[in-house]
């Protein structure tokens, strides 16, 4: 089994999250966690931390006069409460599946207990944004495995990962920096590339890379969801950059990777940047907007199971953005339906009710 320094962690996990309306609710890292079964061996191969940021709560005034807002980390007595809420249930239940494996799990990875390490929260007294969150996790010292993993609380796995062919082929490959996985918007990536940007990927795609059975089409754009990266690559390039607080990684870096790739060529500009998407020719990531997702009335504060594809307690829903109404059913569920729906294409339900 392949192993780091340590034993048997190669990989660290850093889940960013922050206040969102669902809380106390724990159910959308519930329903992350769940789909982290679909990620081959992940719980040994990976240290997972919880990355919780802080926030600036603000007066009844300021809120009156709309200068709240969640992404900003400006939040109400209210949110700030709720946040402090599921931090703490949080916390009660990390030594339960799904944030705990279960004992099947074991058995199943040809590993016993003390090699598959347990889940651990950071939590940052002050709020710093994601990118200066990030940068904090590194500082502090969590981040001592040869490769990272910055994931997003509302970023779903619901296709099959094979994580351990994904190390092995950056272990072997200096120029493999960071791997993402496929989602909608890099579904037949090098089309959309070619016909959005003029801009020809093919003679860039790596094809029969070591154990991958799946081709590696180079990105355009610096995406901040979820993948895996060198962490050197985080350390001397991504975060080798003055933040400031409230900055997001994606805003900083991903126009300036498309303005360098249109500028210098694809050729010439993307080894700087090798960032890469795994093609395996289905949707893998998919993007539940946690700003958007509420717990369902019937399980905020229990723990009823749900069926979900992510998992059987996966308990929120969110309200579709514009990007994603083309994909929706004719009928968005109501808080009255015995159905399940998803704006997800291969996803056939992310919510359902009781």
């Amino acid at each position: 089994m392949m192993m780091g320094d340590d034993g048997h962690h190669l990989l660290t996990i850093l889940i960013q999250t922050s206040p969102i309306p669902s809380h106390p609710s724990t159910a959308l890292l519930e329903a992350l966690f769940r789909s982290f079964d679909k990620v081959k061996n992940i719980r040994v191969l990976a240290k997972i931390y919880i990355l919780c940021d802080g926030y600036d709560e603000i007066s009844a005034e300021e809120e009156e006069q709309g200068k709240d807002g969640i992404k900003r980390g400006r939040v109400s007595s209210d949110v700030a409460q709720r946040y402090r809420e599921h931090l703490k249930l949080l916390r009660s239940k990390l030594d339960q599946p799904p944030f705990a494996p279960s004992q099947s799990y074991s058995k199943d990875s040809n590993c016993d207990d003390n090699c598959i390490s347990q889940v651990e929260m950071i939590e940052l007294p002050q709020r710093h944004g994601s990118a200066p969150a990030i940068k904090a996790a590194f500082d502090m010292g969590y981040v001592t495995t040869p490769f990272v993993c910055v994931a997003q609380h509302d970023n779903f796995f619901v296709s099959e990962v094979p994580l351990p062919s994904v190390l092995q082929t950056m272990m072997d490959n200096d120029w493999l920096k960071c791997v993402h996985f496929m989602s909608t918007a890099t579904i037949d990536y090098v089309k959309k590339t070619r016909r959005r940007y003029d801009m020809d990927l093919e003679p860039l795609v790596r094809r029969n890379e070591g154990m991958l059975e799946y081709s590696l089409i180079p990105l355009v754009f610096w995406f901040g969801r979820t993948a895996i990266s060198r962490t050197d690559y985080y350390t001397d390039f991504v975060l080798d950059r003055p933040l400031r607080r409230g900055d997001h990684l994606e805003e900083l870096l991903g126009v300036k990777q498309l303005r360098d790739m249109q500028q210098r060529g694809p050729a010439t500009a993307h080894p700087l940047w090798g960032n890469f998407v795994l093609d395996q020719g289905r949707e893998v990531l998919y993007h539940l907007s946690g700003r958007r997702a509420r717990a369902a009335k019937s399980v905020i504060g229990e723990n009823k199971p749900l069926s979900s594809p992510i998992g059987p307690d996966a308990s929120a829903h969110a309200t579709p953005s514009n990007d994603t109404k083309r994909d929706l059913p004719a009928k968005a569920p109501t808080n009255d339906d015995c159905g399940s729906w998803t704006t997800a294409r291969s996803a056939p339900a992310v919510v359902s009710c009781l």
